[in-house]
């Protein structure tokens, strides 16, 4: 008998934080699980497996743990876990993540009543700060449709928390995403388009990211320093570039164009980006606004103006105007 859900783990190299993020995993619904830990072939493999196998003599869940043969990166990783997993859905989990208390027990019971959504997601809340992202503010069904992938699509950008129906995902072929690691944007907009989702107004990820990170330091990854050090702000815009081609796969395998809308909501979201570049000084901040404007996507003309203004002002007498260029930017939506 299949459970209902696989939550399935992608391990790398994080011993500790492997170990904190399995014993976060609580629910009432024991028969109804399965935790698939997928690691990917880390110089640590052999150590993170006996931690494994010491918490699996002491838990009631039913845990199993592989390695790849070789390292095959983030995205192929998932690529693993859909195939090797058992549930009727999949709850993707990051080893240096941890389940929200209480979130599935909520999860798994909507998901018992059997309407067969494509994806089901909640908030997630950073540890550091205890603010919440994604959030909304109710619990609602999302109906299929490229109006709906355009809407809801920045809610995929973090894995953790996304839970995909396995037959619907299973022959999306993820060797065509190695080391774009945006592959669950990708699913999460085909699942939208064809057969709607559902969110959950209580988050369900306690995101703490405070693990060694494995992009641009894997193997398979090729050694791109510019994506190594996620808390480079400059980082971000290296992962932009392969997010912007995932979504223009999905518009190419689907004849839509998700990305002219996705290029108005990025305008908005570049405004933080460059108020904490400011912070760095003139210097930092031109070369960050050159590398953003190198990207493959039209910048909106307000964000040009919030640059000249950052750039001019300095970002104690400028960030005041923020809130003014957003509400402009939805009124011309």
């Amino acid at each position: 008998m299949e459970p209902i859900l696989t939550i399935g783990i992608t391990s790398y190299k994080r011993v500790e934080e492997l170990k904190r993020c399995i014993q976060s995993i609580q629910t009432k619904y024991v028969d109804d699980i399965e935790i698939l830990i997928s690691e990917d072939h880390s110089p640590l493999s052999h150590e993170i497996q006996k931690v494994v196998c010491e918490i699996k003599k002491g838990s009631k869940y039913n845990i199993s743990f592989s390695v790849n043969e070789k390292n095959l990166g983030y995205d192929m990783n998932l690529g693993m876990i859909i195939q090797k997993s058992r549930g009727k859905y999949i709850f993707f989990l990051s080893d240096d993540d941890m389940v929200y208390m209480d979130s599935l027990d909520e999860i798994i019971s909507l998901l018992k009543k059997n309407r067969n959504y494509g994806v089901v997601y909640a908030p997630f809340v950073y540890k550091n700060t205890g603010k919440k992202d994604r959030n909304r503010e109710k619990n609602f069904e999302i109906a299929p449709g490229i109006k709906n992938v355009k809407r809801y699509i920045y809610d995929s950008i973090l894995f953790s928390g996304l839970v995909f129906r396995r037959e619907y995902i299973q022959k999306i072929d993820a060797s065509r995403f190695k080391n774009m690691n945006y592959f669950q944007v990708y699913l999460f907009m085909t699942m939208l388009y064809q057969y709607g989702g559902y969110y959950v107004k209580n988050p369900s990820i306690l995101c703490v990211g405070d693990g060694e990170n494995a992009y641009g330091i894997a193997e398979s990854s090729g050694g791109n320093s510019k994506i190594a050090d996620r808390t480079n702000i400059k980082s971000n815009l290296e992962f932009n570039k392969t997010l912007f081609e995932v979504i223009r796969m999905f518009d190419k395998d689907h004849d839509t164009d998700v990305f002219s809308d996705f290029e108005k909501q990025y305008t908005l979201h570049s405004y933080s980006g460059l108020s904490l570049a400011r912070e760095r000084g003139i210097d930092f901040f031109k070369e960050y606004w050159a590398i953003l404007n190198s990207l493959d996507i039209h910048l909106g003309f307000p964000a040009k103006i919030y640059y000249i203004l950052l750039l001019l002002g300095g970002k104690k007498n400028i960030d005041q105007l923020l809130s003014v260029f957003r509400r402009r930017i939805k009124k011309e939506d």
